[in-house]
């Protein structure tokens, strides 16, 4: 690998973690909140889904950042 493709993976990995570190925050905090009783805005199930997929969507390019980074930096370095 390059340092391109190197790069690319950090950044992918960085990027991939603080969004999905970022969402499931969000939610921890709305399921602590609920159970601890404080009333809150109950969310439509479209958001709830949606949040969910962008959740798997992180994920997947945690996973797969490895051969994205190698996509992304290939032909860099010449």
């Amino acid at each position: 690998m390059n340092p391109h493709q190197k790069l690319a993976v950090i950044v992918l990995r960085l990027v991939a973690a603080l969004w999905t570190a970022f969402i499931v925050l969000g939610w921890s905090m709305y399921a602590v909140e609920a159970a601890v009783g404080v009333e809150v805005q109950h969310c439509p199930e479209h958001t709830i889904i949606g949040n969910m997929a962008y959740i798997a969507f992180g994920v997947l390019v945690l996973v797969f950042s490895m051969p994205l980074g190698r996509l992304l930096g290939r032909g860099l370095d010449e």
